[in-house]
């Protein structure tokens, strides 16, 4: 059914949910998995003055952590027998959620697990537009995942 996953990542426990449950259908689909981690550098600058903070230096550490991030995905796959891709991008301006839909659509992706509620895609959206492809929000399982309470059902699917 599917043949290319790709996984919105970040430093959340709720994104390793979704890396396993990524991990688990792309080894019974035998879909090739790309893993994608973006760190927001459009945080640290400075407002409309276009200067950038000394907070930029956490950027370096960001990716640091990104890196850590997409490694601890491609172990989970290679554990599972599933080969997967990883993607590390910084971006100054562009909105995280575009940049995943992005590199999703230039990647041919057939599904993407991203969060649910992680301000980054809403289900069945990316911003402002309709989603062009089926999306999976993995919902947390226990109290305190991801700073949510849990959800009575396990997965959302949009198509």
């Amino acid at each position: 059914m599917y043949a290319r996953i790709l996984v919105h990542l970040d430093n959340s426990s709720a994104s390793v949910r979704r890396m396993d449950e990524a991990v688990h259908l792309a080894a019974r689909h035998k879909a090739a998995l790309r893993f994608v981690y973006v760190v927001d550098g459009s945080k640290y600058a400075c407002g409309a003055c276009g200067m950038v903070s000394r907070d930029a230096d956490l950027i370096p550490w960001m990716e640091k952590a990104g890196g850590q991030v997409l490694q601890q995905g491609r172990r989970r796959a290679g554990a599972a027998g599933v080969a997967a891709q990883t993607v590390l991008l910084t971006v100054q301006a562009a909105p995280v959620a575009d940049i995943v839909m992005e590199q999703a659509q230039a990647w041919n992706a057939d599904l993407l697990v991203t969060g649910a509620r992680s301000g980054h895609l809403a289900p069945g959206q990316a911003p402002g537009k309709e989603s062009p492809m089926p999306m999976l929000w993995p919902y947390p399982t226990h109290p305190g995942e991801a700073g949510v309470e849990p959800a009575k059902t396990c997965v959302a699917v949009a198509a």
